[in-house]
């Protein structure tokens, strides 16, 4: 019977659905500078091979651990000229059972609002 009430949309969705582990910082530097602290974060607190380097569109990828495994997203926006806002974003494979936290996103997040 539930599942004809979860198809039907009776039942509240779970909260979890469509959200990724992610965190959201405030850096007080400009752009360039913030850019480049989510990249040495990346390689230093994380371990982690950056696999897009997108400094004019804002976005940093990186990859970690086995094939398929987990990979961290940074988009940076600018606020103003001394600003940068940094979203700091968890992807799973297709498939996988998405945490509610993140490890990676955790420590890389806590660096960046540490050097902040």
């Amino acid at each position: 019977m539930s599942f004809i009430l979860k198809w039907l949309g009776f039942e509240k969705p779970s909260a979890a659905i469509g959200l990724r582990p992610h965190r959201d910082v405030e850096l007080p530097v400009d752009y360039d500078a913030a850019y480049a602290r989510v990249v040495s974060g990346i390689e230093l607190v994380l371990g982690a091979n950056v696999s897009l380097d997108d400094r004019r569109g804002g976005t940093v990828e990186a990859t970690f651990g086995l094939v398929n495994s987990e990979r961290i997203r940074c988009t940076l926006t600018r606020v103003d000229p001394t600003c940068t806002h940094v979203r700091v974003e968890a992807f799973f494979p297709a498939g996988a059972a998405v945490p509610a936290r993140s490890r990676a996103v955790e420590a890389l997040a806590e660096t960046l609002a540490r050097s902040g």
